[in-house]
Formats: C-alpha cells, sequence, structure tokens
C-alpha cells in the first residue's frame, strides 16, 4: 500500500490554517485573514493596489466591489467613503466567508458582503456611485458583457466604474466600455495592468 510522504502530510496541516497578515493600503494598515483556494491569498495582488492608487474616493459614496475575494477594495472604499455603504459581492462562498471576516475584524461597519453571481442576487432598487472590479482575466466575453451592463443598470447617473486588468485586455475594456456606457478612458497603464474607467451619463 502507498505510503503518503510525513513531510508533506504535516506541510498539509499548515496549509489548513488560515493565513494572516498586515499590509498598508494608501498609507494605512489593514489586517487580513485569506487561505488557499482564494485569490492573491499571501499578500495583496498588485493589481488591486494599482487601482486603488487611481479611484478618486469621494466620502458620500455608495460602493460595489464586484468580484470582492477577500475584500480589500470594497474595505478601502469603506473606509475612504465613511458616509456612505459599501457592497462587497463575489460568487464564491470562501470569499464572501473571509471577506465578512476582514471586514469585521477592521471594524467597518458601513459594509456588508454577499454571496451574488454578478449582480444576480443584488437588490435591483439599489443604486451606487462607484463601481470597481479587478477583473479576472479568465472570465468569458459573455461574463464580462454581463457584468457590464448589470452594472449599467445599477449605477447612478454620474457614477464611475473603474476595473483592473492585465494589458493583454485593455483593448477589450475599451470596447466594450464605448459599447455599454457611451465613453471610455484609460487612466494608467502599467507594465503589467491597465486600468479603465468609464462613466454613466
Amino acid at each position: 500500500m502507498h505510503q503518503i510522504d510525513p513531510d508533506l502530510l504535516a506541510k498539509s496541516k499548515h496549509w489548513r490554517d488560515d493565513i494572516t497578515f498586515r499590509q498598508e493600503v494608501l498609507g494605512k494598515p489593514f489586517d487580513f485573514t485569506s487561505t488557499w483556494g482564494i485569490f492573491s491569498p499571501e499578500k495583496l495582488d498588485d493589481g488591486s493596489l494599482m487601482l486603488l492608487d487611481y479611484i478618486d474616493f469621494q466620502a458620500d459614496d455608495n460602493s460595489i466591489d464586484l468580484g470582492c475575494g477577500y475584500g480589500v477594495l470594497g474595505m478601502t472604499a469603506a473606509r475612504e467613503c465613511p458616509n456612505g455603504q459599501h457592497l462587497l459581492i463575489d460568487k464564491d462562498f470562501v470569499a464572501v466567508e473571509y471577506a465578512k471576516l476582514n471586514c469585521q475584524k477592521n471594524g467597518l461597519n458601513n459594509a456588508e458582503v454577499m454571496l451574488s453571481n454578478g449582480f444576480y442576487h443584488v437588490d435591483k432598487n439599489r443604486k451606487f456611485s462607484l463601481v470597481m472590479s479587478n477583473l479576472p482575466a479568465k472570465a468569458s466575453k459573455e461574463q464580462h458583457y454581463l457584468y457590464l451592463l448589470d452594472a449599467y443598470n445599477a449605477m447612478e447617473t454620474g457614477a464611475r466604474f473603474y476595473v483592473v486588468t492585465i494589458n493583454g485586455l485593455r483593448d477589450f475594456m475599451k470596447r466594450s466600455f464605448t459599447e455599454v456606457f457611451g465613453n471610455s478612458d484609460k487612466i494608467k497603464q502599467g507594465k503589467t495592468y491597465t486600468i479603465t474607467m468609464a462613466v454613466k451619463e
């Protein structure tokens, strides 16, 4: 009978433990808990950090973090926009569990987290002035379009939608934003990522 390497078994016990780390976001620290199986579990990913540097947060913004992972975009909006309400959504129940934990741990009482496939489970009467997403490169074009179309319907006039994508998707983002919103603005292009914004006019 095959014997599994005891070293591997010992390591795997450790891998089941929560991962905890503290990291600064816009000059102030957050405490995070995450786990293997959700995106970038050991430290904040460069795309999200780059995106946060270029979002124009307004104190009264009501935001939605689309595909929140363990929560950094929505958490930052909740802290930077204290007069607004902030919704974090993800279709992965594990991500939702950790985003809830991270909002609680950092005392963000103006943030709520829910399981939703895109906007599917979001209250249709709820309106947002700020939409943020670190759009996954692996999502299909159909899924991207559904995100944009549903976001458009959920946004107030004048609301902004910021996304960060890998550079290979920047032309698609420009085209799809222009189709849905009638405008697209490349805010920043780095070596790996591009930040694009559209406004609901």
